[in-house]
């Protein structure tokens, strides 16, 4: 598309000026965690939600908070024509992206016979479609530059089958594997490419997907889970630190190493029985 070539691939980076960080879904959650790891940091923000008062809100806290740019942008990334939106945006701007951050995202639970095509298929141009737009938008200014960040947020579900989710699972299993490729493709322009792959995290995503509230009753829901700061400590850490991979907390590091090596077929039926216990296995989208 011509928007790709049009980008900002003709703006040079100001050494003096400070770093620029590009969040998807920022009002809330992980990435709302993220947002303030990076105004601590010193960056500046593109803050990208579909709520434009969560977004005004949090650009008028950061900016008093620690004096950052934010650039708030409110917009629904599972709508095919975002990304042209966002080109529109930098250029406008005059904006070059450093750090790039791919969190938006929902999740659908239930058979797959019974859940709803269109929210499937809005998941999957979210979590895919629009994760691989807004790389290939931004990708080429940072190997002009021999510099960039990329962290894309998967799951401990892209290591597995995902019964009753297997829309949101084979997703996150696209982003892993996304994520590790294009990690090599880019050594040799200095881009750092992570995956962060949490666990159950307290978030807004899980009331919008509509575990939260099947899990107040529930022992197992109440006891775990990682805050979204914890999550976003851990990644951007290890974002920085040049690491391809991140699952933070040990107990998500134990579920990934099970779901490795046990027999797919052994793991899916392990998987079903959890999903019972945590009550995500009926039709709930």
């Amino acid at each position: 598309m011509n928007f790709f070539k049009k980008n900002i691939s003709n703006s040079v980076i100001n050494v003096k000026r400070k770093k620029l960080a590009f969040v998807t879904g920022a009002s809330s959650g992980i990435g709302y965690a993220f947002t303030n790891l990076l105004a601590e940091k010193g960056y500046d923000i593109i803050i990208v939600a579909r709520d434009l008062q969560k977004l005004s809100e949090l650009e008028e806290n950061l900016s008093n908070k620690y004096g950052s740019k934010i650039y708030p942008l409110a917009l629904d990334l599972s709508k095919q024509n975002c990304t042209e939106v966002i080109a529109q945006f930098l250029e406008k701007h005059n904006l070059s992206v450093d750090l790039l951050i791919n969190n938006a995202g929902f999740g659908i639970h239930g058979g797959f016979h019974e859940t709803n095509l269109q929210k499937e298929l809005d998941l999957v141009q979210l979590q895919v479609n629009t994760t691989l737009s807004i790389t290939k938008l931004l990708l080429p200014n940072m190997q002009k530059n021999k510099f960039g960040f990329i962290l894309n947020v998967g799951s401990v579900y892209s290591f597995s089958p995902v019964p009753y989710q297997s829309v949101y699972g084979a997703c996150k299993s696209f982003i892993l594997s996304f994520s590790s490729s294009i990690a090599h493709e880019n050594k040799q322009f200095g881009i750092k490419v992570c995956c962060l792959c949490p666990g159950i995290t307290q978030t807004e995503f899980r009331a919008r997907s509509k575990i939260q509230e099947l899990s107040d009753k529930n022992i197992i829901e109440k006891s775990s889970g990682m805050s979204a700061r914890e999550v976003a400590e851990q990644g951007l850490n290890s974002l920085l630190n040049g690491e391809l991979v991140c699952i933070p907390g040990l107990t998500n590091r134990i579920f990934v190493q099970i779901a490795t090596y046990l027999p797919s077929s052994l793991f899916s039926s392990v998987l079903t029985l959890i999903n019972q216990v945590r009550g995500v296995n009926s039709k709930h989208s």
